[in-house]
C-alpha cells in the first residue's frame, strides 16, 4: 500500500531535474495542494532515486532519463507510449508501495498530476474562482490504483478570455483606436486562469483582447501562458497578433490616415512581419490568420476601397491569409507551423459561398451565432475538405453585447451543439469564449469535460456531481434542479432546434432598454444594424413594446418563483459554501430580475407616452425602472467578497 502521508510518515516526491519547466511548476502546485490538505510539505528530490520504494515518482516518457528509469525498474506503461497527452497514475512495486504518475508528453504528465490532486486530495479544479478549500486529511493511503486516460475527442481544447476588464483586479484605461493601457495589472489574474485551465486539462489559451506584444508588460502575458506548456493563439480580430487599430496607429504616425488592405498591401505586410517576428520567439503558437476591420467588424464595414462582390471580397481575405502564412514560414525556417482561421460573422457567409480559400494545413474554425449560441447560418451545409482539420469557436455567454453578468446558455443546449459538431467531424480544435470567466465557471467546466471525452459524457450526472462537490450538500438533487430550472426561466425567443435556442439575456435587455428610452423621448423603432436580427425585427413600434412587455412579465414571474426556491435552499448548502452559492445563483437571479423589471417598467412608460397621458402612472413606471437598475448594482456587490472585494 502506498502511503502519501500519515500521522508519522511522509512519502517523498521524486522527478528528474531535466523535466520541462511546465512539469516542474505542476509538481510545485501538487506540493501546495498536499500542504492545503494535510498541513505538511513532502520531501522533494529533483533526481530519480535508486531505491524507489515508498516514493511518488513523476516523469514524462519524452524525457530519455525517465524512460530509462522505467525500463530499468520494470515499470512499463505501453498504454500511453506515443499518444497525445495521455497519462497513467498507478501503484507499482511488489507491495504496491510506490505511486507512479507518468505522461506520454509534458501536458500528459501535468494532467496526471492535477488529476491526482482532484481525485485523491479533493482539490477543486476551480478553487481559485469558487474559493472552495479541500477537506483536511490526517492520512492518505492508496492501493490498487491504475488510472489511464487521455483526450478522446478534441486535440486542442482551450479558452478565449474576453471582456476581461470585468474581472476584479483588472485595470482598463484608454480606447484602442487612440492609446490604451489595457493589461497593466492583468498578470496575476492570468496566472489564476492558466492554472485553472491546466487543472481542467485545457491546452490552449487566447489570454485577452487587444494584446500588443510591442508593450513589454503585454509580452509578459504571452510568457505566462507558454511557460506553463499551453498553446497560445490570438483573437480572431487580431490575426498574427495585429488589431486593425494597431495598423491604423502605426501608419497614421507615418502620414496615412485611412488605410485598407485592398490599396495598401505592402504597408499591412510590413506591420504583420514586425509582429510575426516578435511572436516567433515563442513555442506552441497557433497562428490566427484572417483579415478583419475595426471593432471586430468586416473589413469593409468602415473602410474605403474594398471590393463589393462576394468573389472579390473572398479573394482579398484569402490572399491576406496566404501572405500571412508565407511571412510566418519565412520567419520560422524549419519549424512546424500551426495555424487556424475563424469563420466569424462574414467569414461563414463567404465560406458557404465557396469564396474563401485556406492554405493547406490551416485549421478552419466554425463559429456560433453568438446571441443564440447555435452554429452559424450555413454550418450544416458548408463543405468539408477531406484532409483538413476543423474546429469550433463557441461562447459560454454572449448576449448581443455586454456586460455578461449572468449565465444563460443551458448545459443541454451546449451538449446538443457539441454533439452535432463532433458527428460532423469538427473535433480537432475547440476554443471557448469564456467572457469574464468568473460568472461562467459552471458552463466552462462543463465544456472542458465535454471536449475531453464527449462519448462517455452525461449532462444530468455532470450537473448533480457539480452541485454535490461545489456545495457539499446532501441535498444535491434539489440544488441541481434549481440550476436546471434557472435556464428555463428566461423568456424563450426561439426554440426551433433545441429548447432555449435563443433567450432574452442581459446584453439584450440593455439594447432593448436603450431603444425604449428613445421611444419614450418621442422616437420610433429603428432597425439597428447589429448581430442580433431578432431584437428589433417588428412591424411597428407598438408591436415592439408589446412583445417585450409580455416577455419580461412572463420572465419576472418565473424568476420570482425560482428565487423563492433558491433562497430556501441556502440552508441545505454547507456553511462555507453558501457565499459561492449566493454569488453563482442568487445574485444572478437578482441581476436578471432587475434587468427584466427595468425593461418591463420602460415598456409601460413607453405605452403611456404613446397613448392617453397619465403623468402619475408614467412617473411611477420611470421610478420603478430607475430603482430596478440601481438595485442591480447593490445586488452584484454581494458577490464581491474576499479577494473579489472592491477596495
Amino acid at each position: 500500500m502506498f502511503q502519501l502521508f500519515t500521522s508519522g510518515k511522509k512519502a517523498g516526491i521524486f522527478y528528474d531535474s531535466f523535466e520541462n519547466g511546465c512539469v516542474l511548476k505542476a509538481i510545485e502546485d501538487l506540493q501546495n495542494d498536499i500542504y492545503r490538505v494535510c498541513g505538511q510539505r513532502l520531501v522533494s528530490g529533483n533526481y530519480l532515486p535508486a531505491e524507489y520504494d515508498g516514493k511518488l515518482i513523476i516523469g514524462t516518457l519524452k524525457n530519455d532519463r525517465f524512460q530509462e528509469f522505467l525500463q530499468r525498474n520494470g515499470m512499463n506503461v505501453p498504454e500511453i507510449e506515443g499518444k497525445w497527452e495521455y497519462y497513467v497514475i498507478r501503484t507499482v512495486g511488489e507491495k504496491e508501495d510506490t505511486l507512479l504518475i507518468a505522461g506520454s508528453d509534458d501536458r500528459g504528465t501535468m494532467w496526471g498530476i492535477y488529476e491526482f490532486s482532484r481525485c485523491f486530495l479533493g482539490v477543486d479544479p476551480l478553487y481559485l474562482w469558487t474559493d472552495h478549500t479541500p477537506q483536511k486529511k490526517d492520512n492518505l493511503q492508496l492501493s490498487g490504483v491504475n488510472i489511464v486516460d487521455g483526450p478522446k475527442t478534441f486535440q486542442f481544447r482551450g479558452w478565449f478570455i474576453n471582456d476581461e476588464d470585468l474581472i476584479e483586479g483588472f485595470s482598463r484605461k484608454g480606447i484602442p483606436e487612440k492609446e490604451y493601457d489595457f493589461h497593466k495589472d492583468f498578470g496575476p489574474m492570468l496566472r489564476m486562469l492558466v492554472e485553472t485551465g491546466l487543472r481542467l486539462k485545457q491546452n490552449l489559451l487566447i489570454p485577452c483582447s487587444h494584446l500588443d506584444i510591442d508593450k513589454p508588460e503585454e509580452e509578459a502575458l504571452i510568457r505566462i501562458v507558454t511557460e506553463r506548456g499551453m498553446f497560445i493563439s490570438m483573437h480572431h480580430q487580431e490575426p498574427v497578433g495585429v488589431h486593425q487599430f494597431t495598423v491604423d496607429r502605426y501608419w497614421k504616425e507615418r502620414g496615412i490616415d485611412d488605410i485598407n488592405y485592398s490599396e495598401y498591401k505592402e504597408n499591412y505586410e510590413e506591420v504583420w512581419r514586425h509582429y510575426i517576428r516578435k511572436w516567433s520567439r515563442y513555442d506552441n503558437v497557433i497562428w490566427q490568420l484572417g483579415l478583419r476591420g475595426r471593432g471586430d467588424r468586416p473589413v469593409w464595414y468602415n473602410a474605403t476601397g474594398i471590393p463589393t462582390s462576394i468573389e472579390e471580397r473572398g479573394k482579398l481575405i484569402s490572399d491576406a491569409i496566404q501572405k500571412q502564412l508565407d511571412i510566418i514560414r519565412e520567419e520560422n525556417p524549419g519549424k512546424e507551423i500551426l495555424s487556424s482561421s475563424t469563420l466569424w460573422m462574414e467569414g461563414m457567409g463567404l465560406y458557404k459561398e465557396n469564396a474563401l480559400r485556406f492554405p493547406e494545413g490551416t485549421k478552419v474554425i466554425f463559429a456560433d451565432f453568438a446571441p443564440e449560441q447555435m452554429w452559424g447560418e450555413g454550418y450544416y451545409t458548408a463543405p468539408r475538405e477531406k484532409n483538413r482539420d476543423y474546429g469550433l469557436y463557441y461562447h459560454v455567454g454572449f448576449w448581443g453585447c455586454g456586460p455578461h453578468l449572468v449565465q444563460g446558455n443551458s448545459l443541454e443546449k451546449i451538449y446538443f451543439n457539441y454533439k452535432d459538431a463532433v458527428a460532423k467531424g469538427d473535433s480537432d480544435y475547440s476554443i471557448l469564449n469564456v467572457s469574464n470567466f468568473r460568472e461562467f465557471v459552471h458552463g466552462t467546466e462543463f465544456i472542458a469535460d465535454l471536449t475531453w471525452d464527449i462519448d462517455s459524457f452525461d449532462v444530468d450526472s455532470y450537473r448533480l456531481d457539480w452541485c454535490e462537490r461545489e456545495f457539499e450538500t446532501k441535498n444535491a438533487m434539489e440544488i441541481a434542479e434549481i440550476y436546471r430550472e434557472y435556464y428555463r426561466c428566461f423568456y424563450e425567443m426561439d426554440a426551433e432546434l433545441v429548447p432555449g435556442q435563443m433567450v432574452f439575456m442581459d446584453g439584450m435587455a440593455k439594447r432593448v432598454a436603450l431603444m425604449l428610452m428613445e421611444i419614450i423621448r418621442g422616437g420610433e423603432l429603428r432597425q439597428v444594424d447589429i448581430q442580433n436580427k431578432h431584437l428589433y425585427n417588428f412591424k411597428s413600434t407598438d408591436e415592439f413594446i408589446s412583445y417585450y412587455k409580455n416577455a419580461t412579465e412572463i420572465g419576472i414571474r418565473r424568476f420570482q418563483r425560482l428565487y423563492q426556491k433558491a433562497a430556501a435552499a441556502i440552508e441545505t448548502v454547507a456553511k462555507d459554501r453558501q457565499q459561492f452559492y449566493i454569488s453563482n445563483m442568487i445574485v444572478q437571479i437578482e441581476i436578471i430580475l432587475g434587468l427584466y423589471t427595468w425593461v418591463h417598467s420602460l415598456c409601460l412608460a413607453a405605452e403611456d407616452r404613446r397613448g392617453p397621458a397619465d403623468d402619475s402612472a408614467y412617473e411611477r413606471n420611470i421610478d420603478e425602472a430607475v430603482y430596478a437598475l440601481s438595485k442591480i448594482c447593490v445586488d452584484r456587490r454581494k458577490s464581491l467578497f474576499g479577494k473579489w472585494r472592491i477596495h
